[in-house]
């Protein structure tokens, strides 16, 4: 299921974008570019789909993505729906060459260019590296002329530095063949809709037009995993999201989260957090 190519504009006048956004979700889908596209979260929150993974994002996240790496950013429904809530990021699109064929082959750009070839994966920026690029960024945005070039290679250079990225897809994620663009929006949005509720692998098979045994087929092979565990990677990480607001206890987390049982739930989050609940509320200083 091939992504949507999206064509990004840059102007007359510039060779890059460097803007803040207000309404991001607009129009979004499941589609790539031959851009690296540089964003930080300042307010809103949604899942991030990339390659063949989806985590949560929140006001703070400063997130890298590569060129043609498939993404989809669905900000959660509070902040697309009747009275939204405000949501706005800035970002930096640019294609790696409109430097020049081989900028970025010379010597000095060898940590650039390792950074663009992770970029490929993913990249939510560590926390040390991401407080001074968020002001470099917030600087391009407002620059003109020569210094919007001065600040994007300054940016790239501090992220180049950052040897302790998260990592969003895996090194070998699917490369999507077919052109069916809207059956893959249909299948993460059900997801998403859905999945704090019990789920019939019928009911999202009759949403992608397939019968079960078919969509179980069609779903691991362009994704390399099966839909349960997409919808269990969307439970942890809405459980994630519930654990920082510290509003619920964790025995309510779970449940809310659209786990039906206790144990259960501690399995899956050690799984893919590598920690149980309780320990993940405390690391992050909830506790």
């Amino acid at each position: 299921m091939r992504p949507q190519l999206l064509k990004i504009t840059s102007g007359p006048s510039i060779s890059f974008s460097a803007r803040q956004d207000a309404m991001p979700y607009v129009n979004n889908n499941w589609h790539y570019h031959p851009e690296i596209e540089l964003i930080h979260v300042m307010q809103g929150e949604g899942t991030l789909f990339a390659g063949d993974t989806s985590i949560r994002f929140s006001p703070g996240n400063l997130i890298l993505i590569g060129a043609q790496l498939p993404h989809y950013w669905r900000f959660d429904d509070a902040y697309t729906q009747g009275q939204p809530l405000p949501s706005l990021i800035e970002l930096t699109q640019f294609c790696d060459d409109f430097w020049g064929k081989d900028f970025f082959s010379l010597p000095e750009n060898q940590a650039i260019r390792k950074l663009l070839e992770r970029a490929k994966r993913g990249m939510v920026v560590s926390d040390e590296v991401a407080v001074l690029a968020k002001q470099i960024l917030t600087q391009l945005i407002l620059s003109e002329g020569t210094e919007r070039l001065i600040c994007l290679m300054q940016l790239l250079q501090v992220l180049s530095k950052d040897h302790q990225p998260n990592y969003i897809s895996s090194a070998n994620h699917f490369e999507f063949v077919s052109s069916e663009n809207e059956r893959i929006n249909a299948i993460y949005n059900y997801a998403l809709t859905h999945f704090k509720q019990k789920i019939y692998l019928k009911d999202v098979a009759a949403i992608a037009n397939l019968a079960t045994n078919s969509f179980c087929r069609y779903f691991k092979s362009r994704t390399r995993k099966s839909f349960s565990v997409l919808i269990i990677e969307l439970r942890v990480g809405y459980a994630c999201k519930l654990l920082a607001e510290k509003s619920m206890s964790i025995k309510e987390v779970c449940f809310e989260s659209g786990f039906n049982s206790f144990t259960n739930f501690n399995k899956q989050f050690k799984l893919l957090k590598g920690m149980q609940p309780n320990e993940y509320r405390k690391r992050m200083g909830f506790e």
